[in-house]
Formats: structure tokens, C-alpha cells, sequence
């Protein structure tokens, strides 16, 4: 059978494309804009395709790609099987410069795959769930992980890696899970044994100077187009060391962003300014008319701009290219809604595409995946650095309808339609 040929829908084994389009009324490449209620059908008994195969989800059109299949995986770390396949986290790109490799984590170590979502091999063990293995976005072979106090580097086509920079002077050093390497493709924040944080240049081997968080806690580093860094401070508020804090690349206070920390994205507007986009879920002052609103926050002058608020029974996960003018919104519901009942809201358990005008929403499909543990089902969407590719993680609610384990996901691949 083709790859992306043929679009495969199963309900219980059962081939339903032409019904299900039927149903929803749209075609495979569409995304719906408007506000609505929008009802997936077929909810509680929809299986999803082989791996390679792909259906149009039936609300909004989308062609969505199955790309793996954890429970007929092997698993290189202790070769029993695996039952999860998944993203790392929505904030740093899967995607290589040119997007024609993808990476996904299998349990705990990451695996190579094409531009297409077909898998080419699984990497080094070294490279595993806590390593933050980052793409270069120099050479599209060329993968960056930490080990230690130690910035490696990792030739996918060779298996060869190679010494970057030992922080003699750490212990460890960690972009706390969430940073990317920086636009430029030249800098990363770290840092040093969870407590100072600085700019390593790559091309010049140098290491800025040091803020010393001081056993404040704090709970994410990320890094701008022009190294410009914010720290997320665990507390929310007002004052120094609280919500999301701006820094120039020698670790200099600038501003503060936001009052409160919660899930981001940095990337760049329409005019090519740094912004922040950012759920005002935990701030305790939400700007008027956003509640548990997707913001744009300026890193020049905090100024912020509502892109979308939502109901407050979702919570969300925010990816973003480099620089296109959207960004993408992945909702979950917690509480486990069903479709129809009151508890189903607007935008429920889907991803939407935003414009950072704020003049478009689109709505391209629902994730399907339910809350049968407390993180693994959480969808954590991540998009190509130039905004064409989308890559999610779901159970499709296979725990119940085929007896997969708590923990099971797999990854699913879409084409961002480009009206």
C-alpha cells in the first residue's frame, strides 16, 4: 500500500472514509475557522489506521498519518516490547533544519525517522529521555544532547558523536527540559547544577556570565531570536524573580513578561519582533476579555495581545515555528469529557492553528487521546521549524477499545494545510 495514498479510516475494523466524510461534510485538506461546538464522531468506538496509513478527521478535514505502532515495536533499552511512541515535548522542534528527519521517543531512548514519519533506525542509548537532544539548525544531520556537564554532539548518519563542551566548573547542565537552540543556530541557555544560568556560544566556545538563581526555584529556560533569555520562576507575582523574567544574553534583568509562569513558546511576529506566546491560565490577573486565554506577549515591552481565550476546563500545550506569523494550540480536557454533555466546550481535546494578528483561528483536528494516566496521554504537539509539518501524540482511547496498557501512545504526523 502507499504511504500518504490512500486515506484508511477504522471503526472497529471496518472501512468508513466515504461515511465519515459524509458525516462531516468537508474534505481531506480543509480546517474549519469557526467558534463553535464541533463533535467528533464516532468518539468511543474509532480505531485509528495502520502505521503509514492516514484517515481526514471526520469534524475538520485534516489528513492525519499514523506514523508508529509502539505495541508491534521492539524495544532496543531491554527487548521486551514497547507501549509508548511519543513526542518529547511541544517547545523544541522533532523536526531537523531541513524536515526530513523527525525524532520520537520510544519509552525512554529516541528514534530516527524520515521527513514522512517512516522509521530509519533507533540512536545511541545515550541519547534518551533526559539527554534534550536539540537538531542543529546548521547541518541537518548534526543532533546536540547533554550528558552530564557535557554538550555533545551526534552525526545522525554515522552514529558518530563528538565532544562540544565539558562546564568543568558544573556538575550537570540542563535547558530544564523545555529550551530550544536559539535562531541563530549558534547559542544555547543552560544551566549549571540547577541553580546558574548562562548563554554558551557554539561557534566561539564561550560561556557568558552567570545569574546565580539563588535557590529560587524556577521552572523553564528559553532562549530568543536575538539570545535574549527568560527564566520562569515557579512564583507567581509581581515583583523580581516572580512569573516569566526577560534577560539579555549576559544574564542582565530586563523586564518582566508575565506574572505568572504556564505552558509557551517562543517565536517571532509578523514583523520579525520576539514574542512570547503564552497561557494566562495561572496569571492572577488576566488581562480583561481572556480567560484562560493563548496571549502574545512582546519581549520589548511586555505589551500583551489575546490570540484566543478558552474555556477553563482545558488545558493546553503551545508549539510555534520560527517565524511564519502562527502558532499551534493542542487543548486537553482532564476531566475527561464526552462529546454532547456539558462538559464538551468549544475546542475541546483539539489542535488549532493561531495567527499572531490575531485575525484567524484554525481549527484543524481532535487529538482523540484520553486521560488513562496522568501525563503520557497528553498530546504535547510540536511543529516543523517552518510551520508545514505537525507531529502529535495519542492513545486514541485504544486502552478501552483494544486493551493496551495505561501508559500506551503512539505518534501521528499532519501536513499543515496551507489556506
Amino acid at each position: 500500500m502507499s504511504w500518504g495514498g490512500r486515506h484508511r479510516a477504522y471503526w472497529r475494523g471496518t472501512l468508513l472514509v466515504p461515511a465519515l466524510l459524509a458525516f462531516s461534510g468537508l474534505i481531506a485538506f480543509a480546517a474549519v475557522t469557526d467558534s463553535g461546538i464541533h463533535v467528533p464522531p464516532a468518539y468511543d468506538t474509532f480505531v485509528p489506521p495502520a502505521a503509514g496509513d492516514s484517515y481526514p478527521d471526520p469534524a475538520f478535514g485534516t489528513s492525519v498519518t499514523r506514523v508508529s505502532d509502539a505495541m508491534a515495536t521492539a524495544d532496543s533499552a531491554s527487548r521486551a516490547g514497547l507501549t509508548s511512541i511519543s513526542t518529547e515535548y511541544s517547545t523544541a522542534s522533532p523536526f531537523n533544519s531541513s524536515g526530513s528527519r523527525l525524532l520520537l521517543l520510544h519509552q525512554s531512548y529516541f528514534a530516527l525517522y524520515d521527513g514522512k514519519g517512516r522509521y530509519l533506525a533507533d540512536l545511541p542509548i545515550e541519547v534518551n529521555a533526559s539527554s534534550e537532544p536539540r537538531w542543529s539548525r546548521r547541518d541537518p544531520n548534526a543532533l546536540y544532547f547533554v550528558r552530564g556537564n557535557s554538550l555533545l554532539k551526534l552525526d545522525v548518519t554515522r552514529a558518530q558523536i563528538t565532544p562540544v563542551h565539558t562546564f568543568a566548573e558544573h556538575t550537570k547542565i540542563s535547558g530544564r527540559g523545555e529550551s530550544e537552540i536559539s535562531p541563530d543556530g549558534d547559542h544555547f541557555v543552560f544551566a549549571g547544577d540547577d541553580r546558574y544560568v548562562f548563554v554558551y556560544e557554539i561557534s566561539t566556545d564561550r560561556k557568558g556570565p552567570a545569574l546565580d538563581t539563588a535557590g529560587r526555584p524556577f521552572d523553564s529556560l528559553y532562549i530568543a531570536g536575538d539570545n535574549r533569555v527568560t527564566i520562569g520562576w515557579n512564583q507567581p507575582g509581581s515583583e523580581r524573580f516572580t512569573g516569566i523574567e526577560l534577560y539579555d544574553r549576559n544574564m542582565s534583568f530586563q523586564r518582566q513578561l508575565t506574572r505568572s509562569i504556564g505552558h509557551m513558546r517562543l517565536t517571532r511576529d509578523t514583523n520579525g519582533g520576539d514574542v512570547l506566546v503564552w497561557t494566562n491560565s495561572n496569571d492572577p490577573a488576566p488581562m480583561a476579555g481572556c480567560p484562560n486565554g493563548i496571549v502574545k506577549v512582546r519581549l520589548d515591552d511586555a505589551q500583551q495581545t489575546c490570540l484566543l481565550p478558552l474555556p477553563c476546563s482545558l488545558a493546553v500545550h503551545v508549539t510555534a515555528p520560527d517565524g511564519n506569523g502562527w502558532a499551534f494550540v493542542e487543548t486537553y480536557a482532564p476531566s475527561n469529557p464526552q462529546p454532547g454533555s456539558d462538559g464538551w466546550a468549544p475546542y475541546t481535546n483539539e489542535i488549532v492553528q493561531l495567527r499572531l494578528d490575531g485575525s484567524e483561528t484554525r481549527r484543524l483536528l481532535h487529538h482523540r487521546s484520553r486521560p488513562a494516566n496522568s501525563y503520557g496521554y497528553q498530546p504535547k504537539s510540536s511543529v516543523s521549524r517552518d510551520g508545514s509539518k505537525l507531529v502529535f501524540t495519542s492513545n486514541y482511547n485504544l486502552q478501552s477499545l483494544l486493551g493496551y496498557p495505561a501508559d500506551y501512545t503512539d505518534a501521528y504526523l499532519v501536513t499543515v494545510p496551507t489556506r
